[in-house]
């Protein structure tokens, strides 16, 4: 199967989008939309995100041994096209980019969903790309309107939840 191939069968894959960031030790924050992430284990509780090596963000995350996940809600969709687009310094990111700065951590993009903050505990190459293990040190799911929904990536473009279909057991 070649990449376009693939890339034809995982459109029809719906899945939910974050945006990855990260503090460079030596300065400057990154940040990378990421659909290529899920939970691992909740004892210990662990993630993964898949970053393309030439992305800005991995070489933050490599460095500093930290990420967090931010989770976007169903109005977010302009914030992950900002984050898409390759190639912006840190102070093009994050210029007009409501974010709470932590010193030394990664920054947390503001009116999202929730949030894990994450400890690199493992790596593996993968192609282009490289699987982060994080280790979730702290998170929250932020409560601002119970109608909030997640923003959804499917067939190439962004969507909302629509309604409930089937309830679990």
């Amino acid at each position: 199967m070649d990449g376009e191939a693939l890339r034809a069968v995982m459109r029809i894959f719906p899945q939910g989008v974050v945006v990855v960031t990260a503090a460079h030790p030596q300065g400057g924050l990154r940040g990378v939309t990421v659909s290529s992430f899920m939970s691992v284990s909740l004892e210990p509780p662990l993630v993964v995100v898949c970053i393309m090596r030439k992305a800005q963000a991995h070489g933050a995350i490599e460095t500093s041994g930290a990420f967090a996940v931010n989770i976007l809600a169903e109005d977010q969709g302009p914030l992950s096209e900002h984050f898409a687009i390759p190639n912006l310094s840190s102070e093009e990111q994050f210029a007009k980019i409501a974010y709470q700065e932590r010193p030394g951590r990664a920054p947390l993009l503001e009116g999202c969903l929730g949030y894990l903050d994450c400890r690199v505990v493992d790596k593996m190459e993968q192609a282009d790309h490289t699987l982060f293990v994080g280790e979730v040190q702290a998170g929250e799911a932020l409560k601002k309107g119970a109608d909030r929904r997640p923003l959804i990536f499917f067939s190439r473009r962004y969507w909302g939840v629509g309604e409930e279909k089937h309830e679990r057991d």
